[in-house]
């Protein structure tokens, strides 16, 4: 199970890097709040080309994993460009379940500003103890 979600964290990487967005937004799980916001894949196509598509991916990381009564949350990092400036944004990434397969539900994100650690001083207590949970 566990293996399954990493694999599908890293085809969601590789989508992003490759500008391959249908292929992103079919990741979603059907019941994302993502989904919500962009229930036609074609509004997102244009979204993503015009956003998503000045982003280059520098690198990513996959760190640890837990089972939650949810389904998987696993800790991620993705370094990127946008418009030459730098950013890391760290990730509790839920994936849950679906007829589909492991899909990407939502995540609960920090930023360089929550975190300024390496990546793998990381673990689920800087994402528990955050005051705001904010998933999305």
């Amino acid at each position: 199970m566990i293996s399954a979600v990493k694999e599908q964290i890293q085809q969601r990487f590789a989508a992003l890097a490759q500008r391959d967005f249908a292929r992103l937004y079919a990741s979603y799980h059907p019941q994302a709040p993502f989904r919500a916001q962009f229930p036609v894949e074609a509004d997102y196509l244009v979204f993503a080309a015009e956003v998503l598509g000045r982003m280059e991916v520098i690198e990513t990381g996959i760190g640890a994993s837990r089972i939650s009564t949810q389904g998987v949350e696993i800790i991620c990092v993705l370094h990127f460009s946008l418009d030459g400036d730098s950013q890391r944004l760290f990730e509790l990434a839920l994936f849950m379940e679906s007829p589909a397969g492991w899909r990407y539900h939502s995540a609960q994100k920090l930023t360089g500003e929550d975190y300024s650690g390496p990546f793998f001083g990381l673990d689920f207590s800087n994402f528990d103890q955050q005051p705001v949970k904010i998933r999305f």
